[in-house]
C-alpha cells in the first residue's frame, strides 16, 4: 500500500515540499535569465559596430644581407679602394680560370649610399675584373653593410697585396679626415713607426721621389732615412744618388753612407783638399782597384754567407779556417782596412767602388766596405774579429 503522504494532491503537500518545489522553480528561472542575459550580450556585442582599422604604413624595403648572387652591372669598384696596381698577367689567368670553373668564392661588397639597388666592392677586385672579362652576368656575392677602409688595408696587408705607396696613401687620407698616427696604427694593428716611415712617401724631396719611382730603392725603411739624410745634406745626397746611377740602393747602402756623411762633418775627410792630392795618385789607385776586383773573393763571400745565412759566431768560424784561409782572409780584409785609413777622398772612392762592385750590401762586397769604413775611422787598429762582429750585427739590407 502506497503512503497516503506521496500520493496527495499539490494542494495537500505538506509546508516542507511547498517550500522545496519553489525552491526548485526559483533555481530553473534563475538559470533561464541567466542564459537570457547571454544571448543578450552576444547578440549586443555583435551588433557593435567594427573601428575601421588604420591603412597600413608602406615599409621601406630593407636591404638584403649575406650570401648571394647579384647583377654584376649593379657592382662598382671602391675609388678609394687601397689597392692601386693590378698584375695583368696573373689577372689573365685568373680570368680564364672563372671562364672554366666560375667564380667559388664570393666577392664582398655593401649598399651604395648615392645610388640605392647598387653596390660597392669592399674586397674581390680581381675577382669581379676577371668575372667581366670572362663575360659573367651574374656573380656570388656577400652583402656587409659593416666594413670600412681600414679593413680592405688590413685584408691585403695580410695577404701583402699592397705596395708601399698604396699604403702611404691610406696614411694620407686617415690624416686628413683628423686621426692621429697612433690611431691609424691601432687600427692596422701595426707600430707607430711603421706608420711614421710609410707616412715620409707623402711628401718626398724630388731626387728621392724619383728612384723611389724608378725602383733604384722601394725600400720604405730606407727611403725614410734617406729622406732625413737629404735634410742636412742635399747636396752630398743628390751627388751621390746620381754618381750611383743606376745602380740599386738598399737600406744598407743608405746606412754606410750615413757613416760617411758623418765622418765627414767630424773632420776626418776633406773633401776638396784630399781631391786635389787624390789627381796624382789615380794612377796608382786604378791599377790597385783593378788588381782587387781580379783577385779571387769566393772566401770572403763564404765567410759573409756562413756568419749572415747560418748564424755562425765569427770565433767559431775562425777558430775552423785552416792556416791559409786564415791568413788570406786577414790580408784581404786588412787591404781594405788600409784603403779607408789611407783614403785621400773617401766619398768619391766609396761611389766608384760601389759603381765596380767592389762595396755591396751583401757578400764579399758588404766585407770590404766595412772593413774600409773601420779603417777611415782611423781612431782604431786593424782587428779583424770587430769587424766581422759588425757584419754579424747589421741588418740585411
Amino acid at each position: 500500500m502506497i503512503p497516503t503522504a506521496l500520493t496527495a494532491s499539490p494542494k495537500g503537500l505538506n509546508v516542507r515540499q511547498k517550500r522545496l518545489q519553489h525552491t526548485t522553480i526559483r533555481t530553473k528561472n534563475k538559470s533561464v535569465h541567466s542564459m537570457a542575459d547571454k544571448k543578450r550580450g552576444s547578440a549586443k556585442k555583435t551588433a557593435t559596430p567594427a573601428v575601421p582599422s588604420k591603412p597600413a604604413t608602406p615599409t621601406t624595403p630593407t636591404t638584403p644581407t649575406g650570401a648571394t648572387e647579384i647583377d654584376i652591372d649593379l657592382i662598382i669598384e671602391d675609388i678609394h679602394q687601397p689597392r692601386k696596381e693590378f698584375n695583368q698577367d696573373t689577372l689573365r689567368e685568373l680570368t680564364e680560370t672563372v671562364k672554366l670553373r666560375g667564380v667559388k668564392s664570393p666577392i664582398s661588397v655593401r649598399p651604395n649610399p648615392d645610388k640605392p639597388g647598387t653596390y660597392i666592392i669592399n674586397h674581390g677586385a680581381r675577382r669581379y675584373r676577371a668575372s667581366i672579362n670572362a663575360g659573367l652576368k651574374t656573380i656570388p656575392v656577400f652583402i656587409d653593410t659593416d666594413y670600412s677602409e681600414a679593413d680592405q688595408v688590413i685584408e691585403n696587408l695580410q695577404r701583402d697585396n699592397l705596395t708601399s705607396r698604396e699604403i702611404a696613401d691610406f696614411i694620407g687620407r686617415q690624416l686628413a679626415a683628423g686621426k692621429t698616427k697612433s690611431d691609424i696604427a691601432r687600427q692596422l694593428g701595426k707600430t707607430n713607426p711603421y706608420i711614421t716611415t710609410h707616412a715620409a712617401l707623402l711628401d718626398l724631396p724630388d731626387p728621392i721621389n724619383e728612384i723611389y719611382r724608378s725602383g733604384r730603392c722601394t725600400d720604405v725603411t730606407a727611403i725614410y732615412d734617406l729622406t732625413r739624410l737629404y735634410k742636412a745634406n742635399k747636396e752630398e745626397i743628390i751627388n751621390w744618388l746620381n754618381l750611383s746611377a743606376p745602380e740599386e740602393i738598399s737600406r744598407l747602402d743608405v746606412k754606410h753612407f750615413s757613416k760617411f756623411l758623418e765622418l765627414k762633418k767630424q773632420g776626418a775627410i776633406d773633401s776638396d783638399d784630399q781631391a786635389q792630392q787624390a789627381e796624382g795618385k789615380s794612377d796608382a789607385t786604378t791599377d790597385q782597384h783593378a788588381k782587387k776586383q781580379d783577385a779571387p773573393v769566393s772566401l770572403l763571400d763564404s765567410i759573409y754567407h756562413l756568419i749572415k745565412k747560418d748564424n755562425r759566431k765569427p770565433q767559431d768560424l775562425i777558430r775552423e779556417l785552416s792556416r791559409d784561409d786564415k791568413k788570406l782572409l786577414t790580408t784581404k780584409v786588412k787591404d781594405y782596412f788600409e784603403e779607408g785609413r789611407n783614403c785621400p777622398n773617401m766619398i768619391q772612392y766609396t761611389i766608384s767602388a760601389l759603381q765596380d762592385g767592389r762595396f755591396s750590401a751583401k757578400g764579399s762586397g758588404a766585407l770590404q766596405l766595412i772593413a774600409f769604413l773601420y779603417g777611415a775611422e782611423r781612431s782604431t787598429n786593424f782587428d779583424l774579429f770587430k769587424i766581422l762582429d759588425e757584419l754579424a750585427n747589421q741588418e740585411a739590407g
